[in-house]
C-alpha cells in the first residue's frame, strides 16, 4: 500500500483540491515533477495550480454523474472506458463494494461503488483523488501506451484502497497539525517538523507571508501550509493537507518506503 499525502483535511475530493503553490526542493537542486502530481518547479504558478485543480475537480464531478446512469454492475466499467478512462487496478470486488483506479491523461481517480444486498445498481457512487496508487496506475500515468500484461483481477488484500487506509492517514494528519503551534517564526517549523520524524522533501513556496512544505514519514506524505504575518514574521495559520500535485522527490520517498515494507 502506498500512503499518499501527499491529500488532504481530507474527507472529500474537495479537500484534496485546496491550497497549492510554486515548488522547489529543500536542497539546492530543482524538483522534477511526477506525471500525476506536478511540482511548480516547472514554473507553474499558484494560480495555474488552482486552475488545474479546478479542472481536475470538474472532471471528477462529471464522471460521477455519468456513472450514475449505470443500470447493472457491468455498466460501470463500460461507462469508464467509453469516456476515455483506463481501468488500471481493481482494489476491491465484493458483493457490496467495487473499487477501481482509473487513468485519463495525466490524472488518476479512484471510483468507489457501494451496493446494498447485491443490488444491480450502486446505491452510492464516489469519485475521489487516488492517494494510494497501484503500480499499474503509476505506469499508465507515465506511458499512455502501457497495457496490463494479463487479465485485470482484484487485489485480494486491497493494498491500494483509499477507503481502507484513509482513517489512519487522517488521524496522523490531525496529530501533526496539533503538534505545530502558532506564533513561531517561519524558520522554526523546519527543525520542529524534522524532530517529529518527518523528512522535508520539497519547499513549494517561501514568501514573506507564506511557506509551504511537502513532508514524508514512511509511506505517508503531507503538505504543510503556513500563513505568516508579514509584519511580525510569526505564523498565524497552519494547515496540513494532502499533495494533489506531488513533487518527484516526495513520490520517490514514499515509493521507497512502500518497497521496503513489501520486502
Amino acid at each position: 500500500m502506498k500512503f499518499k499525502k501527499n491529500l488532504i483535511a481530507i474527507a472529500s475530493a474537495t479537500a484534496f483540491a485546496s491550497g497549492f503553490a510554486a515548488a522547489q526542493t529543500s536542497s539546492s537542486s530543482a524538483v522534477t515533477p511526477s506525471m500525476n502530481r506536478q511540482s511548480t518547479a516547472t514554473g507553474m504558478s499558484a494560480d495555474q495550480k488552482r486552475e488545474r485543480t479546478a479542472a481536475w475537480k470538474g472532471e471528477k464531478d462529471q464522471l460521477e454523474q455519468k456513472l450514475r446512469a449505470a443500470k447493472v454492475r457491468a455498466d460501470y466499467a463500460k461507462i469508464l472506458e467509453s469516456n476515455g478512462y483506463r481501468i488500471s487496478a481493481i482494489n476491491a470486488d465484493k458483493k457490496d463494494y467495487l473499487e477501481y483506479e482509473v487513468v485519463k491523461g495525466d490524472h488518476s481517480y479512484e471510483v468507489q461503488l457501494d451496493f446494498d444486498k447485491g443490488a444491480a445498481m450502486a446505491t452510492k457512487v464516489d469519485v475521489s483523488a487516488n492517494m494510494w496508487r497501484a503500480d499499474a496506475t503509476k505506469r499508465m500515468l507515465k506511458d499512455s501506451n502501457y497495457k496490463h500484461p494479463g487479465a485485470l483481477v482484484a487485489d485480494p488484500k486491497g493494498r491500494y484502497s483509499d477507503r481502507q487506509h484513509m482513517k489512519s492517514w487522517t488521524d496522523e494528519k490531525d496529530r501533526l497539525e496539533k503538534s505545530l503551534p502558532l506564533n513561531m517564526k517561519a524558520a522554526e517549523y523546519k527543525p520542529k517538523i524534522e524532530q517529529m520524524g518527518y523528512k522535508i522533501t520539497a519547499v513549494n513556496d517561501r514568501e514573506k507571508d507564506y511557506v509551504e512544505y511537502e513532508i514524508v514519514k514512511g509511506e505517508n506524505s503531507y503538505e504543510v501550509q503556513i500563513d505568516i504575518d508579514p509584519n511580525s514574521g510569526m505564523a498565524r495559520k497552519i494547515d496540513v493537507t494532502s499533495n494533489l500535485w506531488e513533487a518527484e522527490a516526495t513520490d520517490k520517498a514514499t515509493d521507497k518506503a512502500a518497497d521496503k515494507k513489501r520486502k
